[in-house]
């Protein structure tokens, strides 16, 4: 992603094409069930957002948001730090992450304890409920897989912590993703987003300012509870970055 600090604040520019990948347009459901919107055929909508699987780290040297002062050195090799650090650091210099938000964060992470990765998982149960006669008749019974997410609503944003399967390796891992409503985003031809397509490998731009600059301390926070791996990952980037802890 290129973050760029500007006059107003803090812009991120963000795919909408493509409906994979780590940043991605879906559409809410019913029951608070998303699902990736194919934004090159379907018209983006008022209730449409964009989905952003966010990074704080790197290996990658062409990363466009890439802070190679910020070294992690980890068991797979070097990582630099990436997205939600230049979000700090850039922030930091517009006033839009303050140093009361960075005590609070060294408090937190600070403290020894587990996070939502190590204290939950993905529970399977019995479900009476809506079962299908036939199924049963045929003796298969009906099982509800209940997945941990925790969401927290900001204004123009929010964050979400996902338990989701390990893809290469057993057990769970939390995952974060920052939702950004469509109707905050901005054309970068000045064109209206809502009731049209996505044009070919179109980008928009998100503005974190003044009135939504809470995103940053979110996120970081949402890093320090989600994981013990994340949040000693979060303690090693704000010791690079020179934070008290």
């Amino acid at each position: 992603m290129i973050i760029t600090a500007s006059k107003p604040g803090l812009v991120i520019s963000l795919p909408i094409y493509t409906p994979t990948g780590k940043v991605r347009v879906k559409r809410l459901k019913e029951g608070f069930i998303s699902e990736p919107l194919a934004s090159r055929s379907k018209k983006i909508s008022e209730d449409d957002y964009i989905e952003w699987m966010i990074s704080y780290d790197t290996d990658n040297l062409n990363e466009d948001s890439i802070m190679k002062n910020v070294i992690l050195q980890k068991d797979s090799g070097v990582r630099y730090g990436c997205e939600l650090v230049k979000m700090m650091v850039e922030g930091y210099k517009l006033s839009l992450f303050s140093e009361q938000q960075i005590k609070e964060l060294v408090k937190l992470l600070k403290l020894e304890m587990e996070g939502i990765e190590e204290k939950e998982g993905i529970k399977k149960t019995i479900c009476h409920e809506d079962s299908d006669k036939l199924m049963e008749g045929f003796g298969f019974t009906k099982y509800q897989l209940i997945t941990p997410n925790y969401i927290k609503n900001g204004n123009k944003y929010n964050i979400e912590i996902k338990i989701e399967h390990k893809q290469r390796a057993i057990g769970y891992q939390a995952t974060i993703y920052l939702n950004l409503p469509m109707v905050y985003c901005g054309s970068k031809e000045n064109k209206p987003l809502i009731g049209r397509t996505a044009e070919k490998m179109e980008e928009v731009d998100y503005l974190i300012d003044m009135t939504n600059k809470d995103i940053i301390y979110d996120t970081v926070l949402a890093f320090a509870l989600a994981s013990l791996k994340h949040r000693r990952d979060m303690q090693n980037i704000f010791c690079s970055l020179n934070y008290d802890i």
